[in-house]
């Protein structure tokens, strides 16, 4: 009898992972991850720009070749798979289903009237591998989950579903800890989200050494001594100990099992740094105080002046958020029961080290630490498909407001405050001083003793018996541009190294490439020639 196999996956903005199943014994078998989003850009904003500046379609094929290859990745038949669930924000899955997205980039109805854009139905439903191009049995079944809303996907669908909180009494505080950061209230089952645009340097990007969660990333620092000592992730996505080194100078105090073995420092890693340099001294905003002005790690890696100015804005991203949200719904922060932490970032993460820097609001008393929660759906998904029906009803069932953070007169007085305290250094006295100017409530005092649950010991419990397998992205669109001159303007310019220009024609690495948010090499045109939209009529390259 051949075996039946089931896929969970969840496209997250960071990357993809997937999950097979057997499907007799709901046992893993195997989980295959990509560090980057084939996509260019570095949040989920960016992939929907490059998807309707060049062109859905390609930005469809982008990301299906790209799972593809996870999904072969896996070391299962895949002829033999009957199901597959996938999970994720709504652009992502918007993305992964080829339909309608310019309602997700603009506000208003007006807007899209003006546009002649119809919002689809983002509703669960089940559609076949021939219609997302999924190279797998074309018998087999795909489910997708609902929206909240157009503005609250799936992936925030999981986060309140894993935690069990749409169900309990009292006030409980969930964050994604993402590059998007969603982030939900809920007070007796009713739910305040919001969404803030953290950006990469919380899960490791735009930070100079800095690195998505894998192998050989710094997670996490304790202070030994006047040492820091790393801890490092292993080829299994474990915790080890690397090496004790002084801060200021980069000399190693005591070496550790993975010294010589880091590659770079995760988000988690940049939030503890950040965390233990404040505590510490060696970090007085906006400054570093040590020789070289660095945060001097193992193995060569540091942290800069500028790096510190980036999680700054990230960190204050989630503070300023979650206390919009408790404004909106006139609740104190201290009102809180419990606080979920959601996400890869959210699980690595020292929660007494969220506290100390705002991530997470300091009056905390019991913190959870959820892992990744849309991988968990889809898999609960997969093996249970009656599943689809319960999470369409609670998605209906739903109470709840989305406040739009770009259009949030308290968010915007509250994050030009988080700006002053990072990029010039205000006092934490004064920022509480201007919260009441504002008439907002003060930013209580750290609780000193919170109850913490880690349930597992990584945020993808189970790898299975094949394990872990990395999966590089290799896509690359190419465009010529009338004009050119071979002047290497474009690629000189590009901080990624992702563009290559070969007798006026272009090659790009989509995973590298920061897409909209930066067009360097379009800007940077002498001649004006170069048009990042003209990637739009070539074939992605696997």
């Amino acid at each position: 009898m051949k075996e039946k196999y089931a896929i969970a996956l969840d496209i997250g903005t960071s990357g993809i992972r997937a999950q097979a199943l057997d499907l007799e014994t709901s046992k893993v078998i195997s989980t295959a991850i990509t560090l980057r989003h084939p996509l260019p850009g570095a949040n989920v904003v960016d992939h929907l720009h490059f998807a309707i500046e060049v062109g859905e379609e390609t930005a469809h094929k982008l990301l299906i070749g790209t799972i593809n290859n996870v999904l072969k990745s896996l070391g299962i038949d895949l002829e033999n798979v009957e199901r597959l669930a996938v999970c994720g924000n709504p652009i992502q899955l918007s993305l992964f289903h080829n339909i309608e997205i310019r309602d997700l980039a603009y506000w208003g109805e007006n807007a899209l009237k003006r546009l002649n854009v119809t919002p689809p139905s983002r509703d669960a439903t089940v559609v076949s591998p021939e219609e997302i191009g999924l190279e797998v049995n074309q018998k087999a079944e795909i489910y997708i989950p609902p929206a909240i809303k157009h503005e609250i996907g799936a992936d925030a669908l999981a986060m309140l579903f894993k935690s069990g909180i749409l169900e309990k009494k009292g006030i409980y505080l969930v964050s994604d800890f993402g590059t998007n950061a969603e982030i939900a209230l809920v007070i007796d089952g009713e739910v305040y989200t919001c969404s803030a645009a953290a950006g990469p340097a919380i899960e490791g990007q735009m930070i100079e050494k800095g690195r998505l969660a894998s192998p050989g990333t710094i997670c996490d620092f304790e202070l030994v001594g006047s040492g820091w000592k790393s801890h490092v992730l292993d080829d299994e996505l474990m915790v080890k100990d690397g090496n004790v080194v002084d801060p200021a100078t980069g000399k190693v105090l005591l070496k550790g099992e993975m010294d010589g073995k880091s590659k770079g420092i995760t988000g988690t890693g940049v939030i503890a740094a950040f965390s233990l340099g404040l505590d510490t001294g060696i970090i007085s905003l906006p400054k570093i105080k040590s020789p070289d002005h660095m945060i001097n790690l193992q193995d060569g890696i540091y942290l800069s002046e500028k790096d510190i100015v980036m999680i700054g804005k990230a960190l204050g991203a989630f503070r300023a958020a979650y206390l919009t949200l408790a404004e909106e719904a006139g609740i104190l922060l201290t009102d809180i029961d419990s606080t979920y932490m959601a996400g890869a970032s959210g699980f690595y993460v020292d929660p007494h080290k969220s506290l100390d820097v705002g991530q997470i609001p300091p009056s905390s008393q019991e913190i959870y630490q959820l892992g990744n929660t849309s991988l968990a759906m889809a898999r609960d998904l997969v093996l249970d498909p009656d599943l689809l029906g319960k999470l369409q009803e609670i998605a209906k069932g739903m109470r709840s407001r989305h406040i739009m953070l770009a259009t949030s007169d308290i968010f915007e007085k509250i994050y030009s405050l988080e700006l002053s305290l990072y990029e010039q250094g205000m006092p934490f006295w004064m920022y509480n001083d201007w919260l009441n100017k504002y008439g907002f409530q003060k930013i209580p005092p750290k609780v000193s003793n919170p109850q913490i649950h880690r349930i597992f010991e990584r945020d993808i419990p189970e790898l299975g018996e094949d394990g872990l397998k990395i999966v590089k992205i290799s896509s690359t669109l190419k465009a010529s541009f009338e004009g050119c001159t071979n002047c290497m303007t474009c690629t000189r310019n590009c901080p990624e190294n992702a563009l290559k220009m070969e007798n006026g024609e272009a090659t790009v690495r989509t995973d590298l490439c920061n897409g909209m948010g930066c067009l360097k090499c379009q800007l940077s045109c002498p001649e004006k020639v170069f048009k990042f939209g003209k990637f739009l009529s070539n074939e992605t390259n696997k």
